[in-house]
């Protein structure tokens, strides 16, 4: 992976509480926009198994230079508990805040969106259907006039995580799945 490049872009604390986005690239084509549940500590030079995946999965697809990485979240856990916990605490306690922060989370989202090459939601099970997740989604689709792709579907048709295991791993090589299909408003 020594050709391939990376950035990334924490909050200021120490340690960071937030990674607001994630990228990495291997040429100057368009970049892939993928939206997980929750971000790892991975950075610029440092990767996770899940980055080693989207690297794996993403640089097979021609036409595309690399992505970038946005979560449902921005709140770094390593585990959807924590993740969960976080987010009704904050709720709970500064609701300020937790609105503040998602607010910002989705409106990052809809520029990077803007000059993707392709959006990809790739939560897995961990994302409820909440108001969040659906402006999320319309942050995503640049509200509903773009597709949204997944790398596959659980057995309840959520878009797979890239870390899928066992029958549901994700096979290298494979292209991106029309997950929620959106009609370009026409010009008038």
């Amino acid at each position: 992976m020594s050709d391939i490049q990376g950035s990334a872009e924490f909050s200021d604390e120490t340690p960071p509480i937030f990674r607001h986005q994630l990228d990495r690239w291997w040429s100057d084509l368009p970049r892939a926009l993928i939206c997980m549940a929750n971000p790892s500590y991975a950075g610029a030079d440092k990767n996770d198994p899940t980055i080693h995946s989207l690297v794996r999965l993403v640089k097979a697809w021609p036409g595309c230079g690399g992505f970038r990485v946005v979560n449902w979240e921005p709140y770094i856990a390593t585990s959807p508990a924590d993740l969960y916990r976080w987010r009704d605490e904050t709720s709970a306690r500064n609701p300020d805040l937790a609105r503040a922060v998602r607010t910002e989370n989705i409106n990052r989202i809809r520029c990077l969106s803007a000059d993707a090459y392709i959006r990809i939601v790739a939560w897995g099970n961990l994302v409820p259907l909440t108001p969040h997740t659906q402006h999320t989604l319309a942050a995503m689709s640049l509200d509903q006039t773009e597709n949204l792709y997944a790398f596959g579907f659980t057995n309840n048709g959520s878009p797979k995580h890239p870390m899928a295991r066992g029958k549901s791993r994700i096979p290298d090589g494979q292209a991106a799945l029309l997950w929620r299909e959106y009609v370009k408003a026409k010009a008038a």
